[in-house]
């Protein structure tokens, strides 16, 4: 009986991917999907950032507070500087139906008691003509804001007793107003209660920003998205065959 026959040694060569060439579409098809996925990572980290803000920032009556600054003048009065507020325009900071209803904080820091108050720009500015006052500058920045001094004499009533104050409130201890913004130029002005000298207080400004929670519901959801449409696209157009 005869040896079954060798079996032929067969090589098999492996198989390597095709690569494909980095057409132009190809290069710019990967650009465009890098860029959507940037900014689809930067609207989701801003959308939880506005959600974070939502849940941490907001004081027991719900309202977003900044950081508290110190107000002080050796005069009558400090007063802010003017902010508009005009519903229907584009060019402002903060429309007022994204404010919702506006609050303000004073603590006094000396014995006189404080007064808080916020009215049109024009009245205040009648109001303190020729008045010993100083004005914040910068507010919101980092750290205290700075003040400019301006002298001159006392104002011709009490500030309670003036009439033009579109809100305000008055004591000892710390006060707290509200009110609705409308379209115009509005003024937050910090006295003592019977207007006299020097004026200081620790306040704080804040608002209802109804659609902040909504706002960064939506981008963390678009964000979300576009990340994955984007890392999809990016991976379709880097891979081998």
């Amino acid at each position: 009986m005869s040896p079954p026959p060798p079996v032929p040694d067969i090589h098999v060569a492996p198989r390597h991917p095709v690569r494909r060439p980095w057409t132009t579409g190809r290069i710019v098809a990967t650009v465009a999907a890098a860029l959507f996925l940037l900014l689809g990572i930067g609207m989701a980290v801003g959308g939880g950032a506005l959600r974070l803000a939502d849940s941490t920032m907001r004081n027991d009556a719900g309202y977003v507070m900044s950081d508290r600054h110190t107000w002080q003048s050796p005069g009558y009065a400090v007063r802010s500087e003017s902010a508009e507020i005009r519903t229907g325009s584009t060019t402002l900071d903060l429309p007022a139906r994204l404010l919702g209803t506006m609050t303000a904080t004073a603590d006094p820091a000396t014995p006189n008691g404080v007064f808080l108050g916020v009215a049109r720009t024009e009245d205040v500015d009648r109001y303190l003509r020729d008045v010993a006052a100083s004005t914040i500058i910068d507010p919101l920045d980092d750290g205290e804001p700075s003040l400019r001094f301006v002298d001159g004499g006392s104002p011709a009533v009490a500030p309670t007793e003036a009439t033009f104050w579109v809100s305000s409130a008055s004591g000892r201890g710390p006060q707290t107003i509200t009110w609705e913004p409308e379209d115009g130029e509005w003024t937050l002005v910090v006295m003592n209660g019977e207007g006299t000298t020097p004026v200081s207080a620790s306040v704080a400004v804040g608002a209802e920003v109804p659609v902040l929670d909504t706002l960064g519901a939506v981008l963390l959801v678009v964000g979300l998205v576009v990340v994955g449409l984007s890392g999809i696209g990016l991976w379709l157009a880097v891979r081998q065959r």
